[in-house]
């Protein structure tokens, strides 16, 4: 998936390590390192991509997200979490609404 990104980004003229880099940025928090899928520097932006297969998913990426946003957050003005859900998110309003409560947090979710 970070492949098919990073051709949109090339696509729409973005030069990496300029307008964009990809698994840089890493961001310490708690004693632990922390690595956006994608960093945007200009825009202070870190893009973090992630895949729900299965139902369990669901609630690991939420533990993901939640894990991920106060380490960005050290690094980043802006985050966008960007969820490629192959059917298991059941109310998507929901879902977005906990993750984009904490403040410049954008949750996209894209179904298929």
């Amino acid at each position: 998936m970070q492949d098919a990104i990073e051709q949109l980004f090339i696509g729409r003229g973005l030069q990496k390590g300029q307008d964009y880099d990809r698994e840089a940025g890493r961001v310490k928090a708690s004693g632990k390192e922390s690595i956006p899928d994608f960093v945007m520097p200009p825009l202070s932006l870190a893009l973090e991509v992630k895949l729900i297969k299965t139902d369990s998913r669901v609630r690991e990426v939420v533990d993901e997200i939640n894990a991920d946003i106060p380490a960005y957050a050290k690094g980043y003005r802006r985050q966008l979490f960007l969820i490629y859900d192959l059917g298991h998110i059941r109310d998507e309003v929901e879902f977005r609404h906990g993750l984009e409560n904490a403040g410049s947090i954008d949750v996209l979710v894209v179904k298929h």
